[in-house]
């Protein structure tokens, strides 16, 4: 355990380093873009809701679907920016440190999954709490029904925390299972984008739709989605948690191959 502390500090040390891309580029992003789009949306149906002349309707925001932009697109930030780190750590001089510092590449691996998991998870939190405190306030009329008291508004206290701390495990997995932040960014998005949602236009795609790690990540956060996984959301938020877990064993796997060629 010690040794896994002094690899998270090292880690930590590491991150901070002058424009480091985790805090001047995911961080940021992964804050910026969920609140901004999220407020300017509250804002346009805000303005519809309370137009006398217009035809349009604006359904009121439950609480179970005032954090979407959060869960949908922070989170997926957040975790490339870990697979970005994980990358660019394991190449160049810092690998051959953390060689020399470390041994095994497992524990420096699983360091950045619990630095970069718990960031990720700590960002999501606080995300959630300004959301739901504010968007009722400033939106009264669309978002007025959104509590944080509310049984969807404890939940995605803890499972989004949850489901962004395994988002960034996964990534931090899968860059160093392939070797490549480029080839893991452009994996978890084209999945995470494209693939999952896509995928229901195939013969019986909503039956497979219902195994997709990201979309059982989501349902199990509590976020309202038209998918009903068979293990319901907690089966759901342990199933996207065992495929990080898998994606962080193949990783440490694969390193340690290419350490051995090396």
């Amino acid at each position: 355990m010690s040794t896994l502390t002094a690899a998270v500090a090292a880690e930590a040390t590491r991150a901070a380093g002058r424009r480091s891309p985790w805090w001047f580029i995911a961080i940021p992003f992964g804050i910026a873009l969920p609140l901004l789009i999220t407020y300017a949306i509250a804002a346009v149906s805000e303005r519809f809701a309370t137009m006398e002349t217009t035809s349009i309707t604006v359904s009121a925001v439950e609480s179970n679907n005032s954090v979407y932009w959060v869960i949908n697109l922070g989170v997926l930030i957040l975790a490339i920016g870990a697979a970005h780190a994980q990358a660019a750590a394991a190449s160049g001089t810092t690998a051959d440190t953390e060689r020399y510092l470390f041994g095994s590449p497992s524990t420096v691996i699983i360091a950045r999954s619990v630095f970069y998991g718990l960031i990720a998870a700590a960002v999501t939190l606080g995300l959630v709490v300004v959301l739901m405190t504010t968007l009722p306030h400033l939106f009264p009329v669309v978002y007025g029904g959104v509590d944080l008291g509310s049984s969807a508004g404890l939940r995605f206290c803890w499972a989004v925390p949850f489901f962004a701390y395994c988002a960034a495990s996964l990534g931090v997995g899968l860059a160093a299972l392939t070797g490549s932040g480029l080839t893991a960014i452009a994996l978890m998005l084209l999945w995470a984008g494209v693939v999952e949602d896509a995928i229901a236009l195939i013969p019986n795609g909503m039956t497979v739709q219902q195994y997709m790690p990201f979309l059982n990540g989501i349902y199990g956060t509590g976020q309202w989605l038209a998918l009903t996984p068979p293990w319901g959301r907690s089966g759901a938020l342990g199933y996207f948690a065992l495929l990080s877990v898998a994606f962080l064993a193949a990783g440490i796997a694969a390193a340690g191959v290419r350490r051995r060629r090396a």
